[in-house]
């Protein structure tokens, strides 16, 4: 791949000015936080109304306020009321999504906490909660109309944290503002986690699309200390009082690392103006976990901590999906067959004309083998999204298959930077 590949995407983009609002019409320049609980079992899903809370600061852009994207399990719609015009939407994951598709909600209920962030009304609005169904389209799951002027919103305030610029290049309107967030390191290690967090981005920024567009992101740390160092793996029977609750194991997979403190997490984030949340956990062992518009974690000192690092990324910011594959998973238990799924990196064939399908040769065999003659070559390449068949990526290797790919694959190259567009400009 070359450069020109990262510059081509440009033509590729949508106008993404069209039927966006105007920021000073509707809006204040900080934050109104909606958390709530969202519960149920692997059939039924209801959110619940925990607080909403004003946030000092607005990272996000002030132009592209309405998604145009299409991507993510939920999103979160505002509406000016009683007009009932779209102001402001965003898609987005979480984990409680996930979790309904593992054996343990088929046979109980259970409750995770969420959050969404929008920036501050200043009129009525109706704010909305839409949940992708199993045909692809979003119906609606939640609705509350809401006061800017509410005496219960929550007004205390952002905590008392020292915070620290690693990387600013410009306007966080205009930057992708990423924070990190210290998981397991004590008061006397800040020092440590200022190094890990500075060594990651510098291995970030040499990666690509991230080394062309180095310029369009801001790095905000923030030095919140834990009562002891490392993190929580079940599995081993180890237990760590935190800042953040983190652990390992989450779904019975020993590397799959995540919190459920979503409340402490947004909170501490709140410190700063932020598009993307990495929480950098004190440990050496190996995993790490990414949820498209919700969080990034990565360990800190594993040897392969640093290509762990910018695949959650592709995760959380790109909505890129795994392109690694289990043995023995049905495709058609993780995947609707009679539609494409959301993500830009995998493909069923259904339509790939909404993926990469005219990025193909006429002559592409399906699938398409590995091969020397076909190692840089986009193509249909079988197995992805965890399964072995019946579910297809672009490139034989990428970032988001394997820690020993040079890169991340053109296609999600251009999605990243599809992405990087959205939030700058």
């Amino acid at each position: 791949m070359k450069t020109g590949i990262l510059l081509a995407v440009l033509g590729l983009l949508c106008n993404l000015s069209i039927a966006q609002s105007d920021f000073d019409s509707y809006f204040i320049d900080k934050s109104l936080r909606f958390d709530y609980t969202i519960a149920g079992n692997k059939d039924i899903q209801q959110i619940y109304f925990e607080q909403l809370k004003e946030e000092k600061f607005w990272g996000g852009s002030i132009k592209n306020l309405i998604d145009t994207l299409n991507r993510g399990d939920y999103r979160i719609c505002i509406y000016s009321h009683p007009e009932g015009k779209l102001i402001y939407s965003r898609g987005y994951s979480d984990l409680f999504f996930e979790w309904q598709d593992t054996e343990e909600a088929k046979h109980m209920s259970r409750s995770y906490y969420g959050s969404a962030v929008f920036p501050f009304p200043k009129d009525n609005i109706r704010l909305e909660i839409h949940r992708r169904k199993y045909s692809n389209q979003f119906s609606l799951l939640y609705k509350q109309l809401v006061n800017p002027l509410d005496y219960s919103i929550q007004r205390t305030g952002t905590p008392d944290y020292k915070v620290h610029s690693l990387f600013q290049q410009g306007d966080p309107h205009t930057q992708v503002d990423i924070v990190i967030l210290p998981e397991g390191y004590q008061a006397d290690e800040m020092k440590k986690f200022k190094e890990d967090a500075a060594r990651f981005m510098n291995y970030f920024f040499e990666n690509e699309p991230f080394k062309t567009y180095q310029k369009k992101f801001n790095i905000y740390l923030v030095l919140a200390a834990s009562a002891e160092s490392g993190t929580d793996i079940p599995g081993r029977n180890q237990w760590k009082n935190t800042l953040l609750n983190s652990h390992f194991f989450t779904f019975g997979s020993d590397r799959y690392l995540t919190t459920r403190d979503v409340k402490g997490m947004r909170d501490l984030a709140a410190c700063v103006p932020y598009d993307q949340i990495y929480v950098l956990v004190n440990s050496s062992y190996y995993g790490g976990g990414g949820i498209f518009n919700f969080y990034s974690l990565a360990t800190s000192d594993n040897p392969e901590s640093p290509e762990v690092f910018v695949h959650e990324f592709g995760h959380a910011f790109a909505a890129l999906a795994d392109e690694y594959a289990y043995e023995d998973t049905p495709v058609e238990s993780l995947y609707n067959p009679a539609e494409e799924n959301w993500h830009p990196n995998i493909s069923n064939l259904v339509d790939l004309s909404l993926k990469w399908g005219s990025r193909l040769d006429s002559l592409t065999p399906v699938p398409t083998p590995i091969g020397p003659n076909n190692n840089g070559k986009i193509g249909i390449y079988e197995g992805a999204g965890y399964v072995q068949r019946g579910m297809y990526r672009p490139y034989p290797d990428c970032r988001m298959r394997s820690n020993h790919a040079e890169r991340f694959c053109a296609i999600c190259e251009e999605e990243i930077i599809r992405m990087i567009q959205f939030y700058t400009e």
